[in-house]
């Protein structure tokens, strides 16, 4: 629409200036109309004083030319003539004048309308951004409400140890579940130092590193080593593991596997990465429960 209007701006002013030379031929057909006129009464008055004064007003007397009395003459027998003209130039710039006032007048009302409509579609624009902003600001506001509710409110319900806990209202109808992404995070150092001592159990037992070993605890050994000498920066605790630290060795008889127990079992520490909630909700405490949307 800004290039519409720009058009239309543009049209606007080439007819205003189209009026200019008209306006001009208009004043400068009434000065001279008026000059003429005033010519005209001079000339009449000065034929009449002459008259008055018993001086000739002939044009030619015994053959010799006035000039004073032709040019009286002419300018006042003249006169009709050049004010007819005059006249129709006034007539014809007032006319061209009219018509170019007009094409403005019709101009002026289609930019009028046309930044009227554009002003509406900029009200209606800077309305829908303002909206948008304003809801941006109260949901923000409200997340920043919620997250600070959560921390001092919710979040103090789960036990530091614990991945998750549900809080009811007394109708047993809306439900909080309180939830944390945990992970088990494994000193590297000690993983690879452990990595080393099953090696060398492996290699004591199972020397011709058969492919798929008789001993189930040395299957075990072979795909956990596997799994450890994975490490780059750090070790994920896996069910492996879990399977491994839970076998009861006799130390006197693998020496190896238990100090690469103990160091397995101290190089787990366990991490929580982040705290949040899902809502939900039924209509009876005998319905299935339904979760709620959430931002």
């Amino acid at each position: 629409m800004e290039k519409q209007i720009n058009l239309n701006e543009r049209i606007l002013k080439r007819i205003q200036n189209e009026l200019i030379p008209l306006k001009k031929q208009e004043i400068e057909a009434k000065r001279l109309w008026v000059l003429g006129y005033k010519k005209y009464v001079s000339a009449t008055a000065a034929l009449n004083a002459r008259q008055e004064k018993g001086l000739t007003t002939d044009i030619k007397k015994d053959g010799t030319i006035n000039l004073t009395v032709k040019k009286l003459w002419d300018t006042t027998r003249g006169w009709g003539q050049k004010s007819e003209e005059l006249t129709k130039h006034r007539d014809a710039a007032r006319e061209a004048m009219k018509n170019k006032e007009e094409e403005i007048y019709t101009q002026e009302k289609l930019l009028a309308k046309i930044l009227h409509e554009y002003q509406i579609q900029l009200e209606k624009t800077d309305g829908i951004v303002d909206k948008v902003f304003m809801l941006n600001d109260g949901v923000v506001a409200a997340l920043q409400n919620m997250d600070k509710f959560l921390v001092s409110d919710v979040f103090t319900h789960l036990h530091e140890k614990a991945t998750q806990k549900q809080i009811e209202n007394s109708t047993l109808t809306n439900k909080i579940v309180i939830m944390t992404n945990s992970i088990n995070i494994m000193d590297v150092g000690k993983v690879q130092e452990a990595s080393a001592l099953i090696d060398a159990f492996v290699n004591r037992v199972n020397p011709k590193k058969e492919t798929q070993p008789q001993d189930e605890i040395v299957s075990l050994l072979l795909d956990l080593v596997k799994e450890l000498l994975d490490v780059r920066i750090r070790v994920k605790a896996g069910p492996g593991l879990s399977r491994f630290l839970a076998i009861d060795l006799n130390e006197q008889k693998f020496p190896e596997l238990k100090n690469a127990q103990q160091l397995l079992a101290s190089a787990t520490n366990y991490s929580r990465s982040g705290l949040y909630v899902r809502l939900f909700t039924r209509a009876t405490k005998d319905d299935k429960w339904q979760p709620v949307r959430q931002s």
